[in-house]
């Protein structure tokens, strides 16, 4: 591994992140980029779920939104 660092950390995360890494047979490194890419997930998910209540709202985005699917609808009948 190259460019590493040293991050403070108490050492009950420390701990535990060594026990979820052995439990995984994974390094302390492989730990971490997994847990940081589901917190990048979960956030990309909050703001599908925030875009997707605003389309709702709106009267336009609806009714694009219905056009697209009719036009979809046609070429699966065909």
């Amino acid at each position: 591994m190259t460019g590493t660092t040293t991050v403070k950390v108490q050492t009950s995360t420390r701990d535990l992140l060594l026990r979820i890494g052995a439990s995984r047979h994974q390094t302390a490194d492989q730990v971490i980029v997994a847990a940081l890419a589901a917190m990048e997930r979960d956030e990309r998910r909050r703001v599908a779920a925030a875009e997707a209540r605003a389309i709702k709202s709106d009267p336009a985005d609806l009714a694009e939104i219905r056009e697209i699917q009719q036009d979809i609808a046609a070429l699966y009948e065909g």
